[in-house]
C-alpha cells in the first residue's frame, strides 16, 4: 500500500492473488480511484453494454498511473514468467504507465524457466480453464484442457495460452516493484506437494477467481 500514491489512478490486471488480499477494496477505502475491468457487474447493464464496458476498462487500466497485478511464476533468480489470453495483463506489467506493482505468493516461486513453463502449461492454465468453465459454470470453453485438465498445445479459438512473456529486468521507462507474500496465493503448485496444501490452494482460488460468463450474458464475473 505504501507504494501507491494517494492521487494515483490504479489499473488492475486480472489477478486472483490481489483479490485474495483485498487490495482493491483497501485502495477504494483510502479514496484512491481503481480501474478494475474484472469488477462484478450487476443486471443494470445489458450483455452488450457489459462487454463494451469490459473492453473499455481493459484499455484504461493498462494506461493508468500505476498497474497492479500478479504473476504466474517467479524464478529463484528473479524472472517473471507469464501467459495471457488477451495481452492486457502482461503488457500492463511493463508498459503504459510510470509504475507497476506485481504481487506474488510463495507458491509461485519456481527453480528456473523450465520449471516455470512446466508449471504454467501443466498446472496453472489447464486448471484455470477447467475450474472457470466446468466447475464454476462460466463461459463454455472448447479447449481440450477444459475436459482433460491437461495441456495438448491446442489451437482452439478460445485458447488462453496465446502470449508468453519473461521479464528479466526492470523496463527502462517503468518502475517495477515485486512484492513476495509468505502465503499461498492464486493458482499454482508443484505436483509433489502434500495433497492437503494443493486442495487449500484450489479452494481458496475458487472463492476469488473472476468468471467470464460470455457475450450472451456479458462478462459480469458473477458466480452462477
Amino acid at each position: 500500500m505504501n507504494l501507491i500514491p494517494q492521487d494515483a489512478v490504479v489499473g488492475m490486471g486480472d489477478s486472483t492473488t490481489t483479490k485474495q488480499l483485498g487490495i482493491s477494496k483497501a485502495l477504494k477505502e483510502r479514496g484512491i480511484r481503481v480501474l478494475d475491468p474484472f469488477e462484478p457487474k450487476g443486471s443494470e447493464m445489458s450483455p452488450h453494454e457489459a462487454l463494451q464496458w469490459h473492453k473499455d476498462m481493459l484499455k484504461k487500466a493498462t494506461v493508468s498511473d500505476l498497474f497492479l497485478t500478479g504473476t504466474n511464476a517467479i524464478t529463484q533468480d528473479g524472472r517473471l514468467v507469464n501467459v495471457d489470453a488477451v495481452g492486457n495483463r502482461v503488457s500492463g506489467m511493463f508498459w503504459g504507465h510510470p509504475t507497476s506493482v506485481i504481487v506474488v505468493g510463495r507458491n509461485k516461486i519456481v527453480k528456473d524457466l523450465d520449471e516455470a513453463f512446466y508449471r504454467i502449461r501443466k498446472v496453472i492454465a489447464p486448471n484455470h480453464v477447467r475450474i472457470r468453465s466446468v466447475e464454476l459454470g462460466g463461459r463454455d470453453s472448447k479447449t481440450p484442457c477444459a475436459v482433460t485438465g491437461e495441456c495438448s498445445d491446442c489451437r482452439a479459438p478460445d485458447r488462453i495460452c496465446n502470449i508468453f512473456t519473461i521479464i528479466e529486468g526492470r523496463p527502462l521507462f517503468t518502475e517495477l516493484h515485486v512484492v513476495i507474500v509468505d502465503q499461498d496465493l492464486g493458482l499454482g503448485w508443484d505436483p509433489s506437494w502434500p495433497k492437503d496444501r494443493i486442495e487449500r490452494i484450489l479452494e481458496n482460488y475458487k472463492r476469488f477467481v473472476w468468471i467470464p460468463i460470455g457475450p450472451e450474458r456479458g462478462p459480469t464475473g458473477q458466480r452462477p
